[in-house]
């Protein structure tokens, strides 16, 4: 299984970080159930916002990270 991600700034879009600048936290966990455990204590202890009301919107913007496979291109496609 694809280990799951999602960013703090893409359910808080105007969170920022102890400098003032947008918030770039990433959770990455195996499951998506483990994303949302994650980012939701990211959101309660650094912005202050209970997480509870957005679990929706954690799962709905969760993504696997993609891999590229190696090796994959013909020769003669260099």
């Amino acid at each position: 299984m694809p280990t799951q991600y999602v960013r703090c700034n893409w359910m808080l879009s105007l969170a920022l970080d102890e400098n003032g600048d947008p918030c770039r936290y990433m959770a990455q966990a195996e499951t998506a159930d483990d994303v949302v455990a994650d980012v939701s204590k990211h959101i309660q202890s650094v912005h202050g916002i209970d997480p509870a009301d957005l679990q929706n919107n954690i799962r709905a913007v969760t993504k696997p990270i993609r891999t590229k496979p190696l090796g994959t291109r013909a020769p003669g496609e260099h």
